[in-house]
């Protein structure tokens, strides 16, 4: 709230002001005020068009309210001002993943990769890149490198373990999971998954115990409540 009182003071004096403006479209998209979000941004973009962050603002706002198309054009935008601009670089291949266009998905994530190896985030998204793709081996190894660099990372701890689920090394599962437990207690898909994993090796006891801390934290979590209605219902 201080920070927008203080970027409407700026626009209140300096009403041509393009960073204010896009300042105030960064908080509202934040807040997932989409509306807010786009008029400010726009406002940004009518004063300085050549703002390549604004372009990607705009773009992870269409990619949040389901539209791709336009949001590759937005990122598209922001990399002709910036090329070598990694976030824009990691949004768009992220988009392209989720439309199942994996070759333009790699290309831009393996830019953004090269600009900045040591980025957790691209990384994970490489890593989702080749699971998508049954690549197994490089996306454990992708995810592994997200990890080291973000300890606390719950998505990639979590997929890391639904890979070994995969490739039936239950142990590391059961390890990677609980990991995710214990650096984000909030995050919902470890227990969920955890607790799979426990009903598929028959251990009831175990996955009722996990579901049941997960519920205790979110009483009202519908996929935990899902899961425990199944466990009762197996023999």
């Amino acid at each position: 709230r201080q920070a927008e009182e203080s970027f409407r003071e700026v626009v209140a004096s300096k009403p041509n002001d393009p960073d204010a403006y896009y300042n105030l479209g960064t908080l509202a998209l934040r807040r997932n005020d989409f509306d807010q979000a786009r008029l400010y941004l726009e406002q940004t973009l009518k004063l300085r068009s050549n703002y390549p962050e604004a372009w990607n603002n705009l773009g992870m706002m269409a990619a949040q309210q389901g539209r791709p198309e336009e949001a590759i054009q937005n990122f598209q935008r922001s990399l002709e001002l910036r090329p070598g601009y990694a976030i824009a670089l990691l949004n768009l291949g992220n988009i392209y993943r989720h439309e199942r266009e994996f070759a333009k998905a790699e290309e831009s994530l393996r830019h953004a990769l090269s600009l900045q190896p040591d980025d957790p985030e691209i990384n994970y998204s490489l890593g989702m890149l080749c699971a998508q793709q049954d690549q197994m081996q490089s996306a454990s190894q992708f995810l592994l490198k997200a990890i080291a660099m973000r300890p606390n990372y719950p998505e990639a701890l979590n997929n890391l373990g639904v890979l070994y689920v995969r490739g039936q090394e239950y142990s590391k599962a059961e390890e990677q999971f609980k990991a995710g437990i214990r650096v984000a207690p909030e995050y919902d898909q470890s227990y969920i998954n955890l607790a799979r994993l426990y009903a598929m090796r028959s251990n009831k006891e175990q996955a009722l115990e996990v579901l049941q801390k997960l519920l205790q934290i979110q009483p009202q979590n519908a996929a935990a409540r899902r899961a425990l209605d199944d466990l009762h219902s197996t023999p």
